[in-house]
């Protein structure tokens, strides 16, 4: 009977540890820029972010959130999933990209050249039970500056 309980309770405590275990998510970067232009003039650039989430599970919805200009304006981005890679410590990391992009004050008339601006932006996934995790740079957003 001892035995019983204390796999029991050995059991409910290892549940109760698995049920609370949150996804990280890590930005890898900026991995290509795209500039578009027509007729000479500069009309966005798009840029393409990698990012990581663990641990592997079913569910998972990926993205950013981002502006042009100071967040007057926010934009989202659905994420699309690459592939599993081999994690650091022997585990599997799933590597995400999520594609976002912006024209500052550009991109208006004829013949304008890029006027430098940035593009700030934070990642977030979205798990199977519908949690939601973020990785905003510790509450400073990262920043993509486009000149």
């Amino acid at each position: 009977m001892k035995k019983t309980m204390i796999a029991l309770v050995l059991g409910a405590m290892l549940a109760g540890t698995a049920a609370v275990q949150a996804e990280s998510i890590w930005n890898k970067g900026v991995a290509a820029r795209y500039d578009y232009t027509k007729y000479a003039t500069w009309l966005a650039t798009q840029l393409k972010v990698d990012f990581g989430v663990w641990p592997c599970a079913w569910g998972h919805s990926t993205g950013a959130v981002y502006t042009d200009n100071g967040w007057q304006k926010v934009m989202w981005a659905n994420g699309q999933w690459e592939k599993n890679v081999a994690g650091p410590f022997g585990g599997w990391d799933e590597s995400w990209t999520v594609y976002i992009g912006g024209t500052g004050p550009n991109g208006q008339y004829m013949g304008q050249k890029l006027i430098p601006f940035s593009i700030d932006y934070a990642l977030y996934v979205k798990n199977g039970a519908g949690q939601w995790f973020w990785d905003n740079n510790k509450g400073m957003n990262y920043r993509y500056d486009v000149k």
